[in-house]
Formats: C-alpha cells, structure tokens, sequence
C-alpha cells in the first residue's frame, strides 16, 4: 500500500512538472558557481531559419539580461554558425560561448558523424552547461542517454516524428526539450486550399526519412484526403555539400511542378533559401499560386502566401529565451512547456498575384499583417 502511494505521488509530481512551463522562482541572469555559463552550438548545415531563430533568441537574452551587449548584428541571410562570432566577442558576464564549442555539419554526413562523437565525447566529460541544437540533425543526435547535458532542440520542422522527442507533451529525456507546434503545416495547407481552391498540389522533397519531414508529406497526404484534391511530387537532392546540384536539381523540379499542378507548397529545402525569387519567378511564368512552408520571407521575394514572420519570430524568440533563463536557473528542461503556436497572421505578396491573374479574396487581405508589392 506504501509503495503504491509513493508511486501515485511520484507520478503526479512528474505530471505536474510536464503541464507546468516554468517552475524557476527566479529566473534572472546568474553565473553558474562564480564562473560563466559554458554555451555550445550544433547544426546540420547553414540555413536562413536557423539564423532567423537566433537572431530572436540574442534578442529575447538581451531583453532578460543575460546578454549586455545591446547591438547585436541584424543577420538573416543563410550562414553557418549564425551569431556565434558575435556571442564570442561580445561583453558578457553571464555567458560563455567559444569557436571550439560551435559545430556546423555542413549538410555533409561524414562530417555530422564526427562531429558528433567530439561532441557527445564532450558532453560526458561536463564540458558544456547547456547545448543549442539547431535543426533536426542536432536534435537527433543529442537527444539521447549518452549524456545528460541539458539540450534545447530548436527550428525543427516536426521533432516528433523525426524521433527527436516522445511527443508534445514530453521530450521522454530529463535534460532535453524542443519546441513544437503540432498542427502547423495541417493548419497551413487547409488555409492555402480554402484561399486558392486548387485541385492539384506540388510538393518538392527530398526522398529520405528527415527530408519527407522538412516537406511535410504526410500532413499534405492528409488534407489531401479531407477536401479530395491530388498531389504531385518531384524528388530534389538538398541535404548535400554540392550547394550547385543541389540547386540545380531544385530548379528542374519546380519547373516540372509548375507544369503538372495547379498550386506549389513550397517547403523547407535550403536550395529554396537560396534561389527563392528564381523559383517565384517559375510560378509567376506559369500562373499558378504558391505558398510558403517557412513563412513570410519568402513572400518577400515573390512567393505568394504564407504565415507572417513579423510577429511569429519575436514572440517564438521570447519563449526560447525564457526556456533558455529557466535550464539555468534549475528547471529540469524536459518540465518545460514545448508547444509554441505559429500565429494565424498572414503574408500576401501582390504583385505576384497579379502577375498570376490571381484575385485575392478582400477578407484575407483584411487580415493580412504583412503585404508586399502593393
């Protein structure tokens, strides 16, 4: 009878600890013992989201403190390692960030294999305070019981079925949490679908476990299903280091897709980063609307539709950063809340819809946060 209530009881606080974001009474900067905090950096590979997500995160440390230096760079463009020269030589009391602790796999899988045993080699030896795992890759190889150095998984495009996480509610590891949205891109294809009334979607992926993730191809086969319209895919090469095939094969496959359906998904492919207004251009040619998996940036360069970044970054920003404040200050980070929302704030770019002979519909213009070519 003892050992059942104790069991009940142990349950209950670990549930509690689950549904409750913060239990820190003070989060506010601090050093770790009298010494920095000493920060560590993964990726998989350079990529715009991974430097947007950073940019938020410096941000929200600077709001809370943890950062001093009030001028950081207004990076958004893909690049490796985004904001670690600046978080090294930047004055900082609290923090710790160093060149041998940032890692960048440069999409290259021989090199994330060898990263990752420096790193996990690392993180047994208590080397590090608390890691930032940029991107899927890192998430997957941190998340595990090789170690226990607190992990926060960010800019993932579903950690749970890329088997980061054990769900939403639990990261399933005491040292590790992620942020997740889990109705994300269900909630974007349905609205793109009721905007455009589109009878055949495109979808470009990469034909691998992670890379059918970053497109989103079961969430499209779903919705698919719900409001019966078909899908077409292409297969691209984009987890590579060869950034021109990875291009060129990117290019040839929405060119297709512009020429067998009626509307294009656009989703998380590093080769769209850097040849966004070359595609925007092939949907523009062919007159079909487009919609953008990553948000607002590019509808800036010619993408029709997608979710405005505007708020979405700044506030995803805060919440990492109080996650962040809260590992630090001595909350298990798999007590933290994961489920972060995209706000339902829309993007429009209308000089692509008139260059498509597409009417916007006034209803979601009044809506729209964020409206470029007017």
């Amino acid at each position: 009878m003892k050992a059942n209530m104790i069991r009940c009881i142990t349950t209950l606080f670990f549930l509690f600890m689950i549904a409750v974001p913060s239990l820190s009474a003070n989060n506010t900067p601090c050093l770790n013992k009298g010494k920095k905090w000493r920060i560590g950096y993964y990726e998989g590979g350079p990529y715009s989201d991974y430097t947007d997500t950073m940019r938020t995160l410096v941000t929200g440390l600077i709001e809370q403190g943890w950062i001093t230096d009030k001028h950081p760079p207004d990076f958004h463009e893909e690049m490796p390692k985004p904001y670690l020269d600046w978080l090294i030589q930047s004055d900082n009391p609290y923090l710790s960030f160093s060149p041998e602790n940032g890692y960048s796999a440069n999409w290259d899988e021989e090199l994330r294999k060898q990263m990752r045993r420096e790193i996990l080699q690392k993180l047994k030896q208590r080397e590090l305070d608390l890691v930032i795992a940029m991107g899927t890759w890192a998430g997957q190889d941190l998340a595990n019981h090789d170690h226990s150095v607190p992990v926060m998984v960010l800019s993932t495009s579903d950690p749970v079925r890329a088997g980061i996480i054990q769900s939403a509610e639990d990261s399933g590891f005491d040292h590790v949490t992620a942020r997740v949205d889990p109705k994300r891109y269900l909630r974007q294809i349905r609205m793109f679908h009721r905007i455009t009334r589109f009878h055949r979607l495109g979808i470009a992926f990469e034909n691998t476990p992670d890379g059918r993730v970053y497109s989103a191809v079961s969430e499209a086969r779903q919705v698919a299903g719900e409001r019966q319209f078909d899908l077409v895919f292409c297969e691209v090469s984009d987890s590579i280091p060869d950034t021109r095939e990875s291009d060129r094969s990117c290019l040839k496959c929405y060119q297709e897709l512009s020429e067998k359906a009626d509307a294009v998904y656009v989703t998380a492919l590093t080769c769209v980063d850097r040849r966004a207004a070359d595609i925007a251009d092939i949907f523009k040619k062919a007159r079909i609307p487009s919609f953008s998996l990553i948000g607002s940036k590019l509808v800036k360069k010619g993408i029709l539709l997608s979710i405005s970044n505007d708020s979405g970054y700044a506030e995803l920003g805060r919440y990492n950063a109080r996650k962040f404040s809260d590992i630090l200050n001595g909350t298990l980070p798999r007590a933290l809340n994961q489920i972060f929302e995209d706000p339902l704030d829309i993007a429009v770019n209308m000089e692509t819809a008139r260059a498509i002979h597409f009417n916007m519909p006034d209803s979601i213009l009044q809506i729209s946060t964020e409206i470029y070519g007017e």
